[in-house]
């Protein structure tokens, strides 16, 4: 049997502008963009794997509503996001997404980080089916902070969001990812 190791030990997470991304669908929780996700300037520190940036955006109204691009990710693709701080105070993150594959499309969402010895980890946090994505849907708070080897306040990990489409019949767009502060007003 083995345990994940933490991460060395580090700072509490920088504190990050927030909005209220998601209040046009009823959650009145703060966000604060991941950092590109928006995709309207490119993809700078993403490692897109095979993903581009395409003209076309999602209908779900969080953005600016000059908003054009977002990212597609087509089946064997695999898209890493810049790294960020993941502390407790961070419990879940939303995005949009849409399938634009097959019926029985999957994208795999997961998180990467790094633990004490060196060694990479990778989590699956959620799967979209194409069935609630056939159009642009938000996702529902995806658990973040909980799948980490995180156990108390101040201790925080340097982690990347990873998109894994099924790589047969998976073919995705994703835009405006959000991670929850956990701060309420």
């Amino acid at each position: 049997m083995s345990f994940a190791v933490a991460a060395p030990a580090q700072a509490a997470c920088p504190t990050t502008a927030t909005t209220k991304a998601f209040s046009r669908l009823g959650d009145s929780a703060n966000y604060t963009l991941l950092s590109g996700a928006n995709f309207e300037t490119g993809a700078s520190g993403w490692s897109l794997g095979g993903a581009s940036i395409v003209s076309g955006t999602s209908s779900v109204p969080l953005g600016a509503t000059s908003d054009a691009k977002s990212l597609r990710v087509p089946a064997k693709a695999r898209t890493l996001s810049p790294k960020f701080c993941v502390g407790v105070e961070h419990p879940t993150f939303r995005l949009v997404a849409r399938s634009a594959g097959r019926t029985w499309a999957t994208l795999l969402v997961k998180v990467r980080w790094t633990d004490a010895r060196g060694v990479v980890n990778e989590t699956t946090l959620g799967s979209l089916n194409s069935n609630g994505y056939a159009s642009w849907a938000a996702t529902p708070p995806i658990a973040l902070a909980t799948a980490l080897p995180l156990w108390q306040s101040g201790q925080s990990v340097t982690a990347q969001l990873v998109l894994d489409p099924e790589d047969y019949g998976g073919d995705w767009q994703v835009d405006d990812i959000y991670i929850d502060p956990f701060r309420r007003t």
